[in-house]
């Protein structure tokens, strides 16, 4: 198995040399793009697509063939969507009164909400990261 692996991740490595090689060397169109920009980015959405798979399928697996820490990961995924709802509750939906017409689609409760929900997400988790960095150096220097 391992072997078709690395089978796999040469022949993926090898084509992407290829697309850029091509993507630097491979001239202009009749407008004067590169000629093979639009396959370089398709390509670059396949290898997210298949990167996304593995990131969803592979941690499935490991929950089916050990079930004993599943528990953590789902803890983890509880601790996020708990810190989303309660960026969710802190966001405000109340309109900004923007008066100009290219931005003014954006002065929406409903994007309001989603934007400040975002928003308060990263800094809380932002604060976690801080507040548990200073956690593992402080409980360093006591050991």
């Amino acid at each position: 198995m391992t072997k078709i692996l690395r089978i796999l991740l040469i022949v993926l490595l090898a084509i992407s040399a290829i697309l850029a090689v091509l993507f630097y060397a491979g001239g202009e169109d009749m407008s004067g793009a590169p000629a093979y920009t639009n396959i370089f980015l398709i390509w670059g959405a396949i290898l997210a697509g298949i990167a996304a798979g593995f990131a969803v399928i592979f941690p499935i697996i490991q929950m089916i063939t050990n079930p004993r820490n599943a528990k953590k990961g789902l803890l983890g995924i509880i601790a996020l969507v708990v810190v989303l709802g309660i960026a969710y509750i802190m966001s405000s939906t109340e309109q900004l009164g923007i008066t100009n017409a290219d931005l003014i689609k954006y002065d929406v409760p409903s994007t309001l909400k989603y934007a400040g929900t975002m928003i308060n997400s990263i800094y809380v988790l932002a604060g976690v990261a801080i507040l548990s960095m200073v956690y593992t150096e402080v409980s360093k220097a006591f050991k």
